[in-house]
């Protein structure tokens, strides 16, 4: 034995709420049978009921008995690439066929400076040429079935599980594309041949040995057909209308959007309407419809579509340093973006843009787009236009591009067909806020309700807008014009106070935006029902 190496087992973490960094990851990952969950892990498993008792999904025989992979449809706490790795086949490996998506996201997601997640392992991935039936039974696997509920746990499963950690803001399922797509593609090129020669003895040779050549796949990235980009449409709608749901709103889904199948450059040429980026805008078009003009202003919720605050896409696909053990040499951007927004979280605070972090291990994209879509409007946008103007991407996608400086994140942006929370700062300030009234709420729903506790409630909020004022989160050069708090009389019905309700109102201008936001905040004070009722936005 030539030494002793010393390793701190880290105490299990605990769920902080008032985070804004953390991401659930969930979808198909291969386990390393036999590897043992750490102590941490373990106890964390416990302390949350995963372990043991009547609703648990990991049996042991004894209480201090180590638990051993695989470990399915249950939220595993990651905080580093190791421990990743010591329990999940980080792709490439002789069971790999291309498809390690969720692993690719979750190393890029460290990569870009992540610092907590959770996995949910809900099977392998899926070989290559898997058939469409296929891929659809283990789509559907991972959504939120039709008997889910929120107060149940028998019935959380795959992207359910969000509903118990509610420190998550961001939810992403790296495998959706590779899931929608219908009809595999042949990759453009020479496949890669075996060495035709017969084994021979060859004598050792001292440095000069060449590297075995790298992992490739015949198979090319997912591409969607129209009929596939309907299909993973309804699937990105189903975990919206679940996000929608009470408190999960406060949960962001990132998610990959899938490149279209490639048309012919001759056909192309002859009828520029099948062009790759037209493709792209007849999806967007179809996908996130914007607001008819003559309609009433869209709210802040699920709109039509997948236009809306709780979602962002992000695109094109990257080349990381770790993409090659995939199909084509392609990652979906949503690990990267995650990042990102983690990264900036930490950093910056989630209420900033994240077009400001530099990117780390990633040197290229794919497909390259036009300098028209990767441009911002220089004057503002007006919605409900799109049948003769469609919008350039980066308007409405988080697009990656090359820039003086190398490559970067070129747009932080939400689905909303509208200005007032197109913005990604702006949801998650707003999220941000959501989470400290909520909290707030939690430690008065008792209480009775009356002027002193109004005056509590309002003093309490005035100091958490006070205090992200002071972060530069809201434009204004004084406090009354950045915002304003009220929780009295006026904010509140006779049918509120007959019903325990306490109803407060927040208005405040975000940074760098030119509309008014007011959130109103409910809480139900009544001890026979005591819950907190969700809160409304509007942009004014």
């Amino acid at each position: 034995m030539s030494r002793i190496v010393f390793e701190n087992e880290r105490p299990p973490a605990r769920i902080d709420p008032a985070r804004a960094d953390i991401a659930i990851f969930v979808g198909l990952v291969r386990a390393i049978r036999g590897a043992v969950l750490p102590p941490s892990v373990q106890d964390w498993l416990q302390l949350h009921g995963w372990i043991g008792g009547p609703l648990a999904r990991i049996n042991v025989a004894a209480p201090l008995a180590p638990i051993v992979m695989p470990v399915v449809d249950v939220p595993i706490p990651i905080e580093t690439y190791s421990a990743f790795t010591a329990l999940f086949d980080p792709g490439g490996s002789a069971a790999s066929s291309g498809t390690d998506y969720l692993a690719a996201a979750v190393r890029t997601f460290f990569a870009q400076g992540g610092k907590r997640c959770y996995v949910v392992c809900m099977g392998d991935p899926l070989v290559a040429a898997a058939t469409p039936q296929t891929r659809s039974e283990m789509l559907q696997m991972l959504l939120p079935g039709s008997g889910y509920a929120l107060d149940d746990r028998r019935s959380w499963h795959g992207v359910g599980h969000v509903a118990g950690l509610p420190d998550a803001s961001f939810l992403a399922i790296p495998d959706l594309p590779f899931l929608s797509a219908s009809a595999p593609q042949r990759a453009a090129g020479p496949e890669p041949q075996p060495p035709s020669s017969p084994e021979r003895f060859v004598e050792c040779a001292p440095a000069d040995v060449p590297k075995p050549p790298a992992v490739s796949y015949p198979s090319s990235a997912p591409r969607l057909a129209p009929d596939d980009y309907r299909n993973w449409a309804a699937a990105v709608r189903t975990v919206l209308e679940f996000l929608s749901m009470g408190d999960l709103r406060e949960t962001l889904l990132v998610a990959a959007f899938p490149m279209p199948q490639s048309t012919e450059v001759a056909a192309a040429a002859e009828n520029p309407a099948n062009s790759f980026t037209q493709s792209l805008h007849d999806v967007v078009a179809a996908t996130m419809p914007e607001p008819d003009p003559e309609a009433p202003h869209q709210s802040a919720g699920l709109g039509p579509g997948l236009s809306t605050t709780l979602l962002q896409l992000a695109y094109p696909w990257l080349k990381t340093t770790g993409s090659n053990v995939l199909l084509e040499g392609l990652e979906p951007p949503d690990g990267a973006l995650v990042g990102l927004l983690a990264r900036n979280a930490l950093t910056r605070g989630t209420f900033t843009s994240a077009t400001k972090v530099p990117l780390s291990q990633i040197f290229d994209v794919s497909p390259s787009l036009p300098a028209e879509e990767t441009t911002v409007s220089a004057v503002p946008l007006t919605w409900g236009d799109t049948p003769l103007k469609p919008k350039p991407l980066i308007e409405r996608v988080s697009l990656f591009g090359v820039t003086p400086s190398g490559l970067a994140l070129l747009s932080d942006v939400t689905a909303y067909a509208g200005e007032s929370y197109r913005p990604g700062r702006v949801y998650r300030l707003v999220g941000v806020i959501r989470r400290e009234a909520r909290r707030l709420g939690e430690g008065l729903i008792f209480q009775s309700n009356g002027p002193a506790l109004w005056a509590r409630v309002q003093a309490a909020l005035r100091q958490l807008m006070m205090r992200l004022w002071s972060l530069d989160a809201l434009d204004g050069a004084t406090i009354a014009d950045a915002f304003t708090v009220r929780c009295d009389r006026s904010t509140m019905t006779q049918n509120d106070l007959d019903n325990g309700r306490l109803v407060a109102t927040i208005s405040f201008n975000a940074a760098s935006t030119i509309e008014l936001i007011r959130v109103t905040l409910a809480l139900q004070t009544s001890a026979a029902d005591a819950q907190s009722a969700p809160a409304s936005m509007e942009a004014g």
